[in-house]
Parts: C-alpha cells; structure tokens; sequence
C-alpha cells in the first residue's frame, strides 16, 4: 500500500526498504568466514593488524588533566557577570567534555596496542580481545569503545568503524578549539560533538539566568527558547552576548524552507536535511510571551531533538517549535523530528 494512505510521505516507504537492506547486509557480514579464501590474499589477522596499527597511530593525542585544568581556569565566562575559570557553568561543561573524551582516547588506544600485540603473541590473545579483532574486520566498533562494563553508554554510537572515528578526531579538534581559543571564537558549537548534549544546553541556561541577576530571574523560571537563523555556519560572524549557536542538526520528516522561515514537505528520496544553525538561549515564560512570535495560523510545532533516529526518552536532547502554515498535527503524522545523528 502506499505511504500516502495513512498520510505518511512517500519518503517513508525508501526509509522502511532501507532500513531491511540495512538488517539484511548486516546479518550477511556477521555471518561470513573470517578467514582469506586463496593462499595468496592476507589472512584476517594480518588485515586486522595493519588496520589496528593504522588507528593506533592515528588516535589523536592525550589531554593531560594538570594541562587542560589549568587552562579551563583561564577562561573567561559570560559577558556582564565577571565569572571565569570554573566559575562559569560552561567552562566546567568543558572540563567535564575533555575528562570523557581523554577517557574514549586513552581506550582506543590501549585497546589497539594490545590487539597488535595479541596477533603478534607478545600477550594472549583473550576473548574479548577476539571480539575486538572480529569487529575490526567486519569495520564494526568494538563493544568497549561504546558501553563500559556495566553496559552504560560512554561514547557516541555508529554503524561503521570508519564514522566512528571520524567522530573522534572531530571532537578532538572541536574541544581543541574552544580550549585553546576560548568562547570567544566559538561562533557555533556543533551539539553532536557533546557526550553530554543536555549539561551543554542546562549550563547555558545558568549562564543566561545569571546575565539577569538584576530581573531576578531563577533557574527554575526560565525555559529554552531558539530562534532559527537563515544561515550555515560559515556565514555566522559574531558570538552572541547572550545564548549561544548551534549547528549540526539534521530534519527528517520534512525540510526547513530557509526562504520563508517555516516547515515544509520533505523532497523526494530526500531523507535527512541538514538544520541552519539555531539561536539558542533562555528566557521567562512572561518575556516570551510579550516578544508575540509568529508560528503561524495554528500555533508551533513542538519538534523534539533526539541524539539518533532511535527516537525514545533515553536519547531525547530537548524540545523546540517550529514555525508553520500547517496545522502541527500534519507533521506529527508525518514523524517530523530534528536528530544530532542520521546513523
């Protein structure tokens, strides 16, 4: 039957074949031989080695904590309210962002030596060191470098290898930037880079919260409100005084018409449209209600923000609204939602 029948996009049949071929090709690598099938080709081992030795020399270098501790202290904080170093909420996020991401480091590449000296029989080649040395042949990431012993989730997630650490060293440089360069060079911040999207968006709120000391503003009265800008992050030219920029952000369901600021109908085999950068920042309920903002005839669109198109509670980022000419029922039926993530 066609999508159009229960008033879904046409889109949404690509997505269903899609996601079987993917279960499909999934299933067929996980069940192959791991072994070459000619005398002449390389064995899995030696294919696992030089993979292995290739990561291990390209792991991005440590963040010492003495370092990276004494320069968060340096930092400045918000403008107008005289906080620095770790006195100012995001700096500390940043600090908390650099201890995770020296952790994922410092497995990777411990991890990856022991591999190379597991094939090798310097060490014994241990269970999970197998495992480890299957899901590098099959380009899959290994189990610890996502989930530690009891299960939790310490990394990002990812289908392949090579997205994975790609990822890696993009929040290396990302985290690099803002340490080195301070806020003030932080135009944009890419929100997928964060292993901890929510305490980005909690301490910008404490940030803009503070700015309004003198209104008397709480933590507690203040909600998240965003405004998207019709540009990419390349053309965005100054830090904001209050609230930061986001970019990074993909729509699926629809697609932002950057022309006339609202939601509309997704392209054909079109699945995932990437978000201009978005305005982000706190403000009362009372403020927002006397700024009258126009989401069209039949109000907003409240759109969640999920980390990956899992969409559950667990990977829920926050919540925003959307400007449209449509009555928002129309995209809830149609599975409109933004994701950090498309894998």
């Amino acid at each position: 039957d066609s999508p159009l029948i229960f008033g879904l996009h046409t889109n949404a049949d690509l997505t269903c074949r899609q996601l079987e071929a993917t279960m499909m090709l999934t299933a067929l690598m996980e069940t192959q031989p791991k072994d070459s099938g000619s005398g002449a080709g390389k064995s899995a081992d030696e294919i696992v080695r030089e993979k292995a030795q290739e990561l291990f020399e390209k792991t991005p270098k440590d963040f010492i904590e003495e370092i990276f501790r004494a320069q968060v202290q340096k930092l400045i904080g918000p403008r107008g309210t005289g906080d620095k170093g770790m006195a100012a909420p995001l700096n500390i996020f940043l600090f908390q962002e650099l201890q995770r991401l020296q952790r994922i480091i410092l497995i990777v590449r411990t991890n990856m030596k022991a591999l190379v000296m597991a094939i090798d029989g310097t060490v014994v080649m241990t269970p999970d060191l197998l495992e480890d040395l299957n899901a590098v042949y099959d380009a899959r990431v290994p189990k610890k470098w996502t989930h530690d012993a009891s299960g939790a989730e310490i990394s990002w997630l990812m289908p392949n290898l090579g997205g994975w650490f790609t990822g890696l060293v993009d929040r290396h440089e990302l985290l690099s930037t803002w340490l080195d360069g301070d806020r003030r060079v932080m135009k944009s911040y890419w929100l997928t880079g964060f292993t901890n999207s929510q305490g980005f968006l909690t301490g910008m709120r404490q940030e803009v919260t503070r700015q309004h000391k003198k209104d008397q503003w709480a933590l507690d009265d203040v909600i998240t409100h965003t405004e998207i800008l019709p540009i990419d992050v390349e053309k965005v030219k100054d830090v904001p005084d209050e609230g930061q920029n986001i970019h990074g952000l993909f729509i699926e369901g629809g697609r932002w018409n950057r022309h006339e600021g609202r939601l509309d109908e997704s392209e054909p085999k079109k699945l995932f449209v990437g978000m201009p950068v978005i305005f982000v920042t706190a403000m009362t309920m009372k403020d927002r209600k006397n700024k009258g903002l126009d989401y069209g005839p039949h109000g907003p669109y409240n759109s969640a923000v999920y980390k990956y198109p899992k969409r559950n509670d667990r990977y829920l980022v926050f919540r925003l609204d959307l400007k449209t000419e449509q009555h928002p029922y129309h995209w809830k039926l149609r599975g409109v939602t933004l994701l950090c993530q498309t894998e």
